[in-house]
C-alpha cells in the first residue's frame, strides 16, 4: 500500500499586475455558431401586423414619455389613444409615425445648436437621437400586410416588436446576425455588411468592408474609407485621415489616424473635421465615463467630451474592481491608489495592487492585494481599510475565505478582512466537498499532530493523529498513529482508525494487532449496494502487507465486520455473506455476526438454504444458514439441490441422489445424472447404458423394476 502522506499547503497566489480594464459596454454573446450575436428569443409571438403596430406604438409612447418627464403633450395623448385598440390600421399608425418622426427631427436640429457639452446635456442629445432611430425603423410596419414578428428585447433590454431574427438560422450566406441596436440589427452577408429594420427588410444594402452598431442615429462604415451612414442611409463624406474607428455612445466614438496617433470625434466630424480630444498614442476604456490615455510612455485620463481629468503623467494607470472610484497608479515603478479626480489616497508605496476576483454569489466586496517589501495586504476598495501584513495570502474560496501565512504559521481571514482561523497551523490542506480541511499543529517535542477542523475553526476529527488521509466520496478517512517497538517488523509501525465526516470514529485502534501495526484504506467502492468496501492492510513477518477487506454500512455509517477478511462474496437470499479468513471459509450476517466460524476450504453457492462446502477432510457436506452441520462431509462431489434432491458422488465416477436429510434416494452406483429441463425428471444411466427416470420427488417412473434392485444391494 502506497505510504499516506502529511497534507502539505496548497495555496495558489495571484500573478501581481494590473488587472483587465473594465469595459464600457458589455459584450453581447455569440452562439456556438459565432454567427448570431445577442440573445433573440422570442416572449411572445405576434398575430398579425395590425397588432405590431400597436405594440411598436406603445413602446415608442413610453419613450417620448421619458423625454418629456413624465409629462403628456398632445402627441403623447393621441399615442395613449391608440392604446385602447387591439389592433391598429396602417394608415393610422403611418400618421402617429409621421409626427414622432416631425418631432424628433425638431428637436435634432434644435439641439444641433446646443454647443453646451456637459454630461446631461450629452445624455438627453443622446435619448432623443436614439429614440428617432427607433422611430424611422418602426415606419416598415406601414407598408406591410402581413408578416412574422415577435416581442423580444433588443442588446439594449429594451422590449422591441421585430422580425425573427433565427429565421436566419442555417442560411450560409449570413456570417453574422446581430440583434436590434437602436432600431437596426447589423448582419453581414455574402462577406459584407448592412442593415435590417425593424421588418427584417435590408434598408441599408449590405456593401461595406467594416461595419458597427448605430450610435445616436448614425454608424460607422467603411469601403475603402470610412464613413458615416445616417438611419436612412445617406453617406457621409470620407473621415479624413482616419483609419480605424469604434463607437462608444452618445454620438462619440474613438478613432485611429494615419499618424498612428488616436483621438475621440462626434457623428459631427464629417463637416466639422475636428476632433475632441487631444492626439494620444493611444486611447483605451476605462469606466463607463473615462478612457485612459497614453502620451509617450506615461497614462492619464480624459473625459467622453475630450477634455483631460487626469495629466498623463504615470508610469501605469488602470481601475479597480470599484470601478469608477479609484485608479491604480504606478509611479517610480511603485504603485498606490487614486480617486477619479486625481487625488492620492494611498501612496505609491507597493510593489503592486491586483484586483481581486470574487463571486458575487459568496460575497459582493471591493477586494484587492497588494505587495510591498513586508510581504501581502487586502485591501478593501470600499472604505481603503488594509488587513494586516502576511507572507502570503490565497485566494477566497466559497466560503469567503482566503488562507493567509503568518510567519511560519497558517490560518483564515474572510472578506471583510476578519480573522476566522486564527494562523497557529503548520499546514492546511483544501476544503473538501463536506466544508472540512486538514489541519496540523506543532505538538510535543515538535511532532506535528494532525486532524480535520471546519470553515469556522471547530475540530471535527481532534488533532491528535501523525498522519491523515483524504476523505472518500462516502464520507470516510483515514488517520494514523506512529507506534513504537513494534514486534513486526521489528521497530516503529504504523496504526490506522477510520472516521466519518461528523468525527465519529469508526474503526477503532485495535490492541491485539497494534503492536504489529495496521493500515486502511478507504474506497469508493459500494458492495450489495448498501456497505463501502474498506481495505486493510496488516503487515507479514517478511515485511510485505496482506491485504484483506471490511464492511462499513452506508446508511448509518457503521463498522460490520469485526474484523478483515480475505474475500467477501455478495450475501445472498439468506442475507448472509460468505467470507474468508487465513484461507478457511465462513459465514456472517448483515450486522457482522459470525454465524459459520471461517473452518472450511472451499464453500459453494446457497441453494435451497443449504451451503455445500468442503472441510479438512477433503470432503463436502452441507451447513445450513445458521451454520450447523446438516450433511456429514461424506463427498467427493456435491451439485447444487433442486427441488429437496442433490446429486452427489463418493468417488470413483459414481454418481446418486439425496435429499436434504442424506436419505439415499438413488444409491451412488450411476455413472450418469441428468435432469431433463421440460419434466426436471432425473434420467440416471448405469454403467450398461440402461436408464431410468425418477420424478421430481425422487420416485422411480421407468424401469423401476431394475433400479429396486440397485437400491435393494445398496441397503444391505
Amino acid at each position: 500500500m502506497k505510504k499516506l502522506l502529511l497534507l502539505s499547503l496548497l495555496s495558489s497566489f495571484w500573478q501581481h499586475g494590473f488587472g483587465q480594464q473594465n469595459q464600457l459596454l458589455a459584450s453581447s454573446k455569440k452562439d456556438s455558431s459565432n454567427i448570431f450575436i445577442g440573445d433573440m428569443h422570442a416572449k411572445e409571438r405576434v398575430e398579425s401586423v395590425a397588432i405590431a403596430r400597436k405594440y411598436a406604438i406603445s413602446q415608442l409612447k413610453k419613450d417620448l414619455e421619458v423625454l418629456e418627464k413624465g409629462n403628456k403633450s398632445t402627441l403623447s395623448n393621441e399615442l395613449s389613444a391608440s392604446n385602447s385598440e387591439r389592433t391598429l390600421a396602417n394608415e393610422t399608425f403611418s400618421l402617429y409615425l409621421a409626427k414622432l418622426d416631425k418631432k424628433y427631427k425638431a428637436d435634432i436640429r434644435s439641439i444641433e445648436t446646443d454647443n453646451i457639452r456637459d454630461i446631461f446635456q450629452i445624455e438627453q442629445k443622446s435619448e432623443i437621437k436614439r429614440r428617432h432611430s427607433h422611430v424611422v425603423s418602426a415606419q416598415c410596419f406601414s407598408s406591410k400586410n402581413e408578416g412574422n414578428y415577435i416581442k423580444m428585447n433588443d442588446l439594449d433590454g429594451e422590449e422591441i416588436v421585430g422580425f425573427p431574427l433565427e429565421n436566419f438560422k442555417g442560411n450560409s450566406r449570413y456570417g453574422l446576425v446581430e440583434n436590434f441596436h437602436q432600431g437596426f440589427a447589423r448582419i453581414k452577408k455574402d462577406q459584407v455588411f448592412g442593415f435590417l429594420n425593424y421588418c427584417g427588410d435590408e434598408v441599408i444594402p449590405c456593401q461595406f468592408d467594416k461595419a458597427d452598431i448605430f450610435n445616436d442615429g448614425k454608424a460607422l462604415v467603411k469601403k475603402y474609407e470610412w464613413y458615416f451612414i445616417d438611419v436612412y442611409g445617406n453617406e457621409s463624406e470620407a473621415l479624413e485621415n482616419i483609419v480605424d474607428a469604434k463607437a462608444l455612445k452618445y454620438g462619440i466614438s474613438v478613432a485611429k489616424f494615419k499618424n498612428g496617433k488616436f483621438a475621440l470625434i462626434d457623428n459631427s466630424y464629417d463637416v466639422s473635421k475636428k476632433v475632441l480630444s487631444e492626439y494620444y498614442d493611444d486611447i483605451s476604456i476605462f469606466n463607463k465615463d473615462l478612457f485612459r490615455i497614453k502620451l509617450g510612455k506615461y497614462y492619464g485620463l480624459i473625459k467622453l467630451d475630450g477634455s483631460v481629468k487626469i495629466d498623463p503623467i504615470y508610469d501605469n494607470l488602470n481601475s479597480t474592481t470599484e470601478q469608477g472610484k479609484w485608479m491604480i497608479i504606478e509611479q517610480n515603478k511603485k504603485v498606490g491608489l487614486m480617486d477619479t479626480d486625481g487625488n492620492i489616497r494611498l501612496k505609491p508605496t507597493f510593489e503592486s495592487i491586483s484586483n481581486i476576483q470574487i463571486d458575487p454569489s459568496i460575497a459582493v466586496v471591493s477586494l484587492g492585494l497588494a505587495k510591498d517589501e513586508t510581504g501581502f495586504k487586502i485591501i478593501d476598495f470600499k472604505d481603503l481599510r488594509i488587513s494586516k501584513t502576511y507572507q502570503a495570502i490565497g485566494e477566497f474560496n466559497k466560503y469567503g475565505l482566503a488562507q493567509v501565512k503568518d510567519g511560519k504559521y497558517f490560518g483564515f481571514i474572510n472578506t471583510d478582512l476578519q480573522v476566522v482561523i486564527e494562523p497557529i497551523y503548520r499546514s492546511l490542506g483544501t476544503f473538501n466537498q463536506y466544508g472540512l480541511i486538514s489541519a496540523c499543529k506543532d505538538g510535543n517535542n515538535n511532532a506535528l499532530r494532525c486532524g480535520y477542523i471546519k470553515h469556522d475553526g471547530t475540530e471535527v476529527i481532534p488533532l491528535a493523529f501523525d498522519e491523515v488521509a483524504n476523505f472518500n466520496k462516502f464520507g470516510l478517512v483515514v488517520v494514523r498513529e506512529n507506534a513504537k517497538n513494534c514486534s513486526m517488523p521489528s521497530g516503529n509501525c504504523k496504526v490506522d482508525m477510520v472516521f466519518d465526516k461528523s468525527g465519529t470514529m469508526i474503526i477503532g485502534k485495535t490492541n491485539e494487532v497494534a503492536p504489529i501495526g495496521i493500515r486502511y484504506a478507504t474506497t469508493d467502492t459500494i458492495f450489495n449496494g448498501s456497505y463501502i468496501v474498506i481495505k486493510t492492510f496488516t503487515p507479514t513477518k517478511n515485511g510485505d502487507d496482506e491485504m484483506e477487506f471490511n464492511l462499513v454500512e452506508r446508511n448509518n455509517v457503521k463498522r460490520i465486520t469485526t474484523q478483515g477478511y480475505k474475500s467477501i462474496r455478495k450475501y445472498d437470499s439468506n442475507l448472509l455473506f460468505p467470507v474468508q479468513k487465513e484461507g478457511k471459509w465462513g459465514l456472517i450476517d448483515t450486522s457482522g455476526k459470525v454465524v459459520a466460524k471461517p473452518a472450511y476450504k472451499e464453500m459453494l453457492y446457497s441453494t435451497e438454504g443449504l451451503y455445500g462446502v468442503k472441510f479438512d477432510n477433503n470432503k463436502y457436506g452441507f451447513i445450513d444458514k445458521k451454520g450447523k452441520v446438516q450433511i456429514a462431509f461424506d463427498y467427493d462431489e456435491i451439485r447444487p439441490f433442486n427441488n429437496g434432491l442433490a446429486i452427489v458422488s463418493k468417488g470413483g465416477g459414481k454418481l446418486g441422489i439425496i435429499n436434504r436429510f442424506n436419505a439415499k434416494i438413488a444409491p451412488c452406483y450411476f455413472s450418469e445424472i441428468n435432469i431433463l429441463p421440460a419434466t426436471k425428471q432425473f434420467e440416471l444411466i448405469d454403467t450398461s447404458g440402461s436408464k431410468y427416470i425418477l420424478n421430481s420427488l425422487g420416485d422411480c417412473v421407468t424401469n423401476c423394476g431394475k433400479f429396486d434392485e440397485i437400491r435393494k444391494l445398496a441397503n444391505q
